[in-house]
């Protein structure tokens, strides 16, 4: 039997959206959203991870300053995973606490997570990986970092993988969300 959404067959659904810096996965969300389903920020749990961590970071790293920090840890794989060794435990169980409270008051929700192997995070029954030429992320982030920075993070990010659905997305918005309704007429989903 094919497995289809908003038919019965399955009580919930999970839909992770992964990706590369600048490729659009906000955008992707916000689709998502705009059609009822819940949304769950990884970014911004990492940011409630680093407050609870606040102290125990800022003794190794002298600084608990997201900016100060993000400048460090984006200049060294070290740095990096010494970070990621005290947020992302304390972020899986922030995740997991906000998908259980999701779940009881709805059965769509979207989670944005770039990093989503790396976090370990495996609840998802969609996965779509949006993806971007390296030009046209530049030129996404040309006013927020600088050059670079970008080549910095994406540096940083070559271990995310083409995982599930991979939705390119080099166009416009409007291109954008035809390709989401064909991935949702793809997997059944009705919305």
């Amino acid at each position: 039997m094919k497995r289809t959404w908003g038919s019965g067959f399955c009580d919930n659904l999970v839909i992770c959206i992964t990706g590369k810096v600048g490729t659009g996965k906000s955008t992707v969300a916000s689709f998502f959203k705009q059609k009822g389903f819940y949304y769950i920020n990884m970014d911004q749990i990492g940011h409630r991870a680093l407050e609870i961590k606040r102290d125990l970071i800022e003794s190794i790293f002298g600084t608990s300053d997201r900016g100060k920090l993000g400048e460090l840890v984006f200049s060294s794989q070290e740095n990096l995973k010494r970070l990621e060794d005290i947020v992302h435990p304390v972020m899986l169980e922030l995740f997991e606490r906000e998908l259980e409270s999701a779940l009881n008051v709805t059965d769509k929700i979207v989670v944005e997570a770039a990093i989503l192997k790396r976090l370990g995070i495996k609840c998802c029954d969609l996965i779509i990986t949006v993806k971007s030429t390296e030009d046209v992320i530049k030129k996404r982030l040309s006013g927020k970092y600088s050059p670079e920075k970008v080549e910095r993070i994406l540096s940083l990010q070559r271990d995310i993988d083409d995982l599930g659905y991979v939705l390119e997305n080099n166009g416009t918005v409007e291109e954008l969300h035809t390709k989401l309704l064909e991935i949702c007429k793809n997997v059944g989903l009705h919305i």
